[in-house]
């Protein structure tokens, strides 16, 4: 019995004595990771703090999280705003300090500019041309030859947000008189129109309280246009940004 009990204390203490080693054996490595993390610390706080350093594959629409990927969207856009200030006035300084030896200023990318010319298209002082225009029925009012006389009207008993934009609409347009039908039929507006000398009606029609619609004739012969209206504004429910 002495003997089996000792063989079994002696191979606890040795088992013991083994994990102690290990233990001995990974102190080492948690004080080379400690020792890594204060060197990565140190290395951010060497790091400038202006500006965000981001990997050069890096995405804004890698962000899942939809309020984290909006901020980081404002921030690199402001960060590109500063970088294209500071380039600019870097670009002006270098130019005032060369004076007449700078560089000519790079000419802008247009649509003019950059466009490839078309062989089919008219010559604008060819003959046919000429004789067209001068031939056309609107060659007057193009040539400002006559003032045009508009007459603006509304659908039958029009509503209070109507009456506002044909109000409006005659403080845009030049020569033009807004008058109320008051259940008159259009086949009596028209040659009335016609004798006291107006040349364009425009009828503004509307569905449940809101103008949805636009007609615009030509006296005496035509032609008419139909238009879509939605989505009117008057000039108070206008914001100053989108005057």
């Amino acid at each position: 019995m002495d003997s089996t009990v000792s063989t079994t204390s002696e191979s606890v203490s040795k088992k013991k004595g083994k994990t102690k080693k290990l233990k001995q054996k990974v102190k080492p490595d948690e004080t080379g990771v400690q020792e890594m993390d204060q060197a990565e610390i140190e290395v951010t706080e060497k790091k400038p703090e202006s500006g965000a350093c981001f990997p050069p594959t890096f995405s804004v629409s890698e962000i899942k999280n939809k309020q984290r990927r909006h901020a980081m969207f404002l921030k690199l856009k402001e960060e590109k705003r500063k970088q294209k200030l500071e380039l600019k006035k870097k670009k002006k300084k270098e130019r005032k300090v060369l004076g007449d030896q700078a560089p000519p200023k790079e000419v802008p990318k247009t649509i003019e500019n950059q466009r490839i010319y078309d062989e089919t298209t008219v010559n604008p002082e060819d003959e046919e041309v000429a004789f067209d225009e001068g031939t056309d029925e609107f060659s007057a009012y193009f040539n400002q030859l006559t003032n045009p006389k508009v007459l603006i009207t509304t659908s039958d008993r029009p509503r209070g947000r109507t009456v506002r934009f044909c109000e409006q609409l005659a403080t845009v347009i030049p020569h033009a008189h807004v008058y109320y039908r008051r259940g008159l039929a259009l086949k009596r507006v028209i040659p009335q129109c016609i004798s006291r000398g107006f040349t364009y009606l425009i009828v503004v029609n509307e569905d449940r309280k809101v103008p949805n619609g636009l007609i615009l004739c030509h006296l005496p012969d035509g032609p008419t246009a139909h238009f879509k209206v939605s989505s009117v504004r008057l000039r108070k429910e206008m914001k100053v940004s989108e005057l």
